[in-house]
């Protein structure tokens, strides 16, 4: 037996205890708890067969942020090889990710169904409710504006303002506001409290 040979075994014995480190270093995890609470969020994941880690932090990209659902999958990465020092990267979620976007095409999305497209023509948001704040101007601007609604179209300056309802068939009536006044000569005079805004980020 050469050298070499016999060299073998002991090289194993030192060499494994590496080996083992680097096969954790990277590996797939589930998301049991989120905490959305602490500076970096803090999951708890399911690792390995039986292994479940705690106070997992995760990282997110800058200007971004997200509260998965427990059953997500993530990238686990393990400093050194060293599961008590665990970080996230990389979360999905197969049940709700949006499928069939063309090359070049981006999205966010929820669980909802709610989401923001950008697609190849232009940008197609669809959700429950759209707020617009600003402290400024919001300028909408383009070869043609369409406002359609299904029920109304209200808006208003300062309080002063008019609201158009769709009451059935061909049908329609005129509500007008102003603020702390009474109105004369309209179809449907209404003082502001008889028409609020309807907004859900407004009245819930």
């Amino acid at each position: 037996m050469d050298i070499l040979e016999q060299l073998l075994p002991a090289l194993s014995r030192l060499l494994d205890p590496l080996k083992r480190r680097v096969s954790l270093m990277v590996s797939r995890c589930v998301l049991n708890l989120i905490d959305d609470k602490t500076v970096l969020q803090e999951l708890q994941v399911s690792a390995l067969a039986n292994e479940v880690l705690d106070r997992v932090e995760r990282l997110q990209e800058y200007g971004y942020t997200s509260v998965p659902h427990p059953g997500a999958e993530a990238v686990l990465l393990t400093v050194g090889g060293d599961r008590s020092h665990s970080l996230v990267i990389a979360v999905e979620d197969r049940r709700y990710r949006l499928k069939g976007l063309k090359g070049g095409e981006v999205a966010i999305y929820d669980d909802q169904g709610q989401k923001v497209h950008i697609k190849r023509g232009g940008i197609h948001a669809l959700a429950k409710n759209i707020l617009l704040e600003s402290e400024g101007i919001i300028r909408l601007e383009g070869k043609g504006v369409e406002i359609h609604g299904r029920e109304y179209v209200q808006e208003d300056v300062k309080g002063l303002g008019k609201r158009r309802s769709h009451t059935g068939g061909t049908n329609w009536h005129d509500d007008t506001y102003t603020t702390g006044a009474n109105i004369t000569g309209t179809e449907h005079g209404l003082d502001m409290p008889d028409i609020p805004s309807d907004h859900y980020e407004r009245t819930s």
